[in-house]
């Protein structure tokens, strides 16, 4: 999925799935993703907030962005 279609989601209030956010982390972490898209998705969620749901898949994808311990 493109970035900016995950940020228009969230924009729009559409709940975001596990796999798109996956997603969007991977792309931040190989580069797919602007500095500039992740500053529209931080605005989309600081101005429309997250579900658990959400937030919990955020930080699973974060954690497995990288080498986990």
């Amino acid at each position: 999925m493109l970035p900016q279609e995950t940020i228009r989601r969230k924009r729009d209030r559409a709940p975001l799935s596990a796999a798109e956010i996956a997603e969007f982390v991977a792309g931040i972490t190989d580069g797919r993703v602007s500095e500039g898209q992740v500053a529209a998705f931080a605005m989309a969620v600081f101005l429309n907030g997250m579900s658990r749901e959400e937030a919990v898949a955020l930080t699973l994808a974060m954690r497995d962005s990288g080498d986990v311990l």
